[in-house]
């Protein structure tokens, strides 16, 4: 177990039912935000997203919104686009995305075929998944596992951050907050403030909070930092994602996406995006 700072907190049997290491546990075993993304595609809801392309520069290049409704009826899932606006450099002339940024979320939020969707957790591999979206989900959900698919570029031994190889280049902290009026637990792994910059290379994960409703434990907030750099991949991204509760489900409203990434034989990508999910139909 790593050596956890508490912030102004105190955690104990006595005052909160559970130790620092019972938390720690809860943290690396979670499922609640795996399953308020299945609950995104489980309820149907109407989606707003925006997604700006930009150059070297930082001049946007390419827009993208679209704005419908994600469809399901418990069984199987699609979606209908009320309005698709595109500007700039976002399609080929064959109708084909020019960037494989666009192509990711839409496998992710929009999905051209009805697709299946479950509550059901399973530790099973969707094979109707790409490698990247099973990685991408391991990488999401999974906080602190190396259990990805692709190991190239030696990424994946930096995702496992409560490895003791690893604990040398970050603080573990809890504390307490209020999001959206709910009292919660906040822990944050994040790269130490005096580590050498040689030091942070081994450092892929940057920064990860989380916020714990304290009524039931589902991670209601949760922010990501990604920076990494080497001769196969170079990477800086931050990902934010808000939850709330819909007739008692947990689900996800606001996603938000800025990145950059360069992958050796693909042209590099600066991408902006956002995601509104709203009017949850929710039984």
């Amino acid at each position: 177990m790593p050596v956890i700072l508490l912030d102004d907190v105190v955690i104990s049997v006595e005052n909160n039912g559970f130790t620092v290491d019972d938390f720690v546990g809860y943290v690396k075993k979670d499922t609640t935000f795996y399953m308020g993304f299945k609950h995104l595609r489980y309820y149907t809801h109407n989606y707003e997203s925006e997604l700006n392309i930009f150059d070297k520069k930082g001049k946007v290049i390419g827009t993208l919104n679209k704005k419908g409704t994600h469809f399901s009826d418990g069984e199987k899932a699609w979606i209908v686009n009320d309005t698709v606006l595109d500007e700039g450099k976002i399609f080929k002339r064959n109708g084909e995305y020019r960037y494989y940024t666009p192509e990711a979320f839409d496998e992710v939020f929009f999905p051209k075929d009805t697709i299946d969707v479950s509550l059901k957790m399973s530790d099973g591999k969707n094979k109707e998944d790409s490698q990247n979206m099973r990685d991408a989900k391991t990488v999401g959900f999974s906080i602190g596992t190396d259990g990805v698919e692709q190991k190239k570029g030696g990424v994946s031994k930096k995702l496992a951050i409560f490895d003791i190889d690893m604990q040398q280049y970050y603080d573990y902290i809890i504390s307490e907050t209020i999001y959206n009026g709910k009292n919660c637990y906040s822990f944050t792994v994040k790269v130490k403030e005096d580590l050498k910059s040689r030091d942070k290379k081994n450092a892929l994960i940057r920064k990860i909070v989380s916020y714990f409703d304290k009524e039931n434990f589902n991670v209601i907030y949760r922010e990501y930092k990604f920076v990494y750099s080497n001769w196969f991949l170079d990477l800086d991204m931050d990902i934010t994602v808000n939850m709330d509760y819909v007739n008692g489900k947990h689900i996800p409203t606001n996603i938000y996406y800025k990145g950059f990434w360069d992958v050796i034989f693909f042209k590099p990508e600066r991408a902006e995006f956002t995601l509104k999910n709203t009017n949850y139909l929710v039984n």
